[in-house]
């Protein structure tokens, strides 16, 4: 009764009982010390996002980013790669402390793109399996 000729009826909208998971990639080069403490602060993060592979760029080939206006305003600077360091243990500290943060954070550097022998889909072609 719930099959039609060996197919499955599909589900409706109402059986549904969890929502789909959300996968962030955050791979911005340097923008993240902008744009990451709004996604904590502002909830989108914790409430919205089930998971965030990502990275920091602190390490000491990434010195050109600093310093670095973090707030449009000015006040808040990070003149040196080790204040970018600082930063993201705080924010990520923040996040993993949270009794209500659901999200779970990889920082793994993915650059397999750079080996990927694909070429990315161009505007109108339609892909091939």
């Amino acid at each position: 009764q719930d099959e039609i000729q060996d197919r499955q009826i599909p589900i409706q909208k109402s059986e549904i009982v969890s929502s789909p998971t959300v996968i962030m990639k955050l791979d911005i080069e340097g923008l993240e010390y902008k744009v990451f403490p709004d996604l904590v602060t502002t909830g989108a993060l914790c409430q919205n996002i089930h998971h965030l592979i990502g990275e920091f760029h602190y390490g000491p080939g990434n010195h050109n980013f600093f310093p670095m206006n973090v707030t449009s305003d000015g006040k808040h600077v990070l003149q040196h790669r080790q204040d970018g360091a600082q930063l993201a243990s705080e924010l990520l500290r923040l996040v993993d402390i949270s009794e209500n943060c659901r999200t779970t954070i990889s920082l793994d550097d993915d650059e397999s793109y750079l080996t990927d022998p694909h070429d990315y889909p161009k505007p109108n072609e339609t892909a091939t399996t």
